[in-house]
């Protein structure tokens, strides 16, 4: 059985380096994977950037986001930071995307909130497209880009998991 461990990036005021002392523990401990969120208005670290720390920190265990709220992001750009951090953990990244349910972190970000399911569908097909067609470097482990699990719990999310993912996160 594999077990992962969420870092304690959605508590609000963590301190970074317990962050770091978490993830050092949990690759030398049981555990098979760290976890994070993404919230964009809550007092939390950017997912993304807390995986490429770890990244350097860690040699064993795989770095998971639990997930990206992937309409929030700029595609090329997720791409390569994705393709970056996958690259610089020899190839343990585990991409989790989904929609996201809150409507405030979409007001902050000046996206529409109602165009999330059609924003994030497009984005899996363009960040497949820009990780197997190599216009992008540094190169993923994998040709088709890093592990890529969808989240949602509705039936074109279900959908975009059929069609797109290597798997499922809840």
């Amino acid at each position: 059985m594999r077990v992962g461990v969420g870092l304690p990036t959605g508590i609000a005021g963590t301190d970074g380096q317990l962050v770091i002392e978490w993830a050092r523990r949990a690759d030398a401990g049981p555990f098979s994977s760290l976890g994070v969120i993404d919230r964009l208005v809550y007092g939390n670290y950017e997912p993304l950037t807390v995986l490429a720390a770890a990244a350097a920190v860690t040699q064993r265990v795989l770095l998971a986001t639990t997930i990206v709220i992937g309409p929030l992001h700029n595609n090329a750009l997720l791409a390569k930071v994705a393709a970056s951090i996958d690259a610089l953990s020899g190839g343990r990244l585990v991409l989790g995307l989904a929609v996201g349910a809150r409507k405030e972190d979409y007001d902050a970000a000046g996206v529409d909130y109602r165009t999330r399911g059609k924003r994030l569908t497009e984005q899996l097909a363009t960040l497949r497209s820009l990780w197997e067609e190599g216009s992008l470097s540094p190169k993923t482990a994998r040709a088709r880009g890093p592990e890529l699990l969808i989240g949602g719990l509705s039936d074109q999310g279900f959908a975009r998991v059929a069609r797109y993912a290597d798997g499922y996160v809840h």
